[in-house]
């Protein structure tokens, strides 16, 4: 065990940023890229300047083995005092809808467990939560196995419901008749009435040209809208000038009258389109510009970018179920140090609070 513990001192780095991290993280990091944009580099950083190191500590640790990292598991700590909980958490926030460390495929379950036990160890970990994750990513699973076999109890939890559309090589006028009749019907006839007399007009921005005036009108759009206040107003603006830096940009803007009225952020990477986020000023719902605004999207994503799957990534909202055609679960993994005092406290806490879930389910 002193030999493992030793080998791992050598092999565990811990970083404070991610503009720290050395050159060789670029493949894991560009490998998470091609499952989803929140897993690459940049979402990553983007997150760390304009939100997380306002609020938290931040900790980055990668494995090398032979000068080659092979894996980086990108963290929030958070501490209490010296005789309090000491937790590990997932690097997310509420702008996030995705995470997972990112691991070589060579990496196997007992190395996991090695480093899985430096780490916890060092830090004096008395609870690892990693929140949205995907069960189907074989990371999930291993660090599943791996905690069990440091002796650390575990258990999934649901984070959120994530309603998404297989496109299947279809077109956009396939796609739409396939739609319920009361979606083809209401779109038809409000995008009649929105288009009438020339005062509506769609665009789709995807470069650079005209950025800073579509990001004020996202702003017009977003402080009209029913939605509060952003907590950290540059994220968006600098979420927006990423994606056009990356070619990921669909900035959906709808004009009534010269009037910027709703706009959609809709971001496209390795053929597939995330809905990001939405927003209209309420005093134009009569018009629906939301929903015309989205199958404009929609026939631009499956017509021109000829992605593969449209993801409204968070939520069960109701109207999603309009435009989508599967439904898939975001789960988190949360885990127990049996050897600790918060531990035991935490696993306790957590095992109520199922037993309670479980009667009020009942009693209703």
């Amino acid at each position: 065990m002193l030999a493992i513990n030793k080998l791992m001192e050598q092999q565990i780095r811990k970083y404070e940023s991610f503009n720290d991290l050395p050159a060789d993280c670029k493949k894991l990091f560009d490998s998470g890229e091609k499952d989803s944009f929140d897993l690459s580099r940049d979402w990553f950083l983007l997150l760390e300047t304009t939100v997380i190191r306002q609020t938290k500590e931040i900790c980055i640790f990668t494995l090398e083995i032979e000068g080659v990292t092979q894996g980086i598991w990108p963290t929030l700590l958070q501490k209490k005092g010296k005789l309090s909980l000491r937790q590990i958490s997932s690097f997310t926030c509420f702008y996030s809808s995705l995470y997972q460390p990112l691991i070589s495929s060579s990496l196997t379950v007992d190395k996991l467990a090695d480093c899985l036990r430096w780490i916890l160890s060092d830090t004096r970990t008395d609870v690892l939560r990693f929140d949205i994750m995907d069960p189907s990513q074989s990371s999930f699973n291993l660090h599943e196995q791996a905690l069990k076999k440091i002796g650390f109890k575990t258990d999934r939890f649901f984070c959120w419901g994530n309603w998404y559309l297989p496109v299947n090589n279809q077109p956009f006028s396939v796609y739409l008749q396939n739609l319920s009749s009361r979606v083809r019907n209401t779109l038809e006839r409000r995008k009649k009435k929105f288009l009438a007399g020339g005062h509506g007009k769609l665009e789709i921005l995807t470069t650079h040209d005209k950025l800073p005036i579509a990001i004020q009108a996202w702003e017009k759009i977003y402080n009209a809208s029913w939605k509060i206040p952003e907590p950290y107003p540059e994220f968006m603006p600098s979420l927006i000038s990423l994606c056009a830096a990356k070619g990921w940009l669909r900035l959906g803007i709808a004009y009534y009258d010269e009037e910027p009225i709703a706009a959609q952020l809709w971001i496209v990477n390795q053929g597939r389109a995330a809905i990001y986020k939405l927003a209209y000023d309420e005093k134009f719902a009569h018009l629906s510009p939301g929903t015309i605004l989205t199958a404009h999207l929609m026939q631009h994503a499956i017509d021109v970018d000829k992605v593969h799957e449209v993801d409204y990534l968070t939520g069960d909202d109701a109207y999603k179920k309009d435009w989508m055609s599967h439904r898939r679960e975001r789960l988190g993994l949360v885990a127990y140090n049996l050897r600790s005092f918060w531990g035991l406290i935490g696993i306790s806490k957590h095992i109520a609070g199922k037993i309670r879930k479980k009667i009020l389910k009942s009693l209703k």
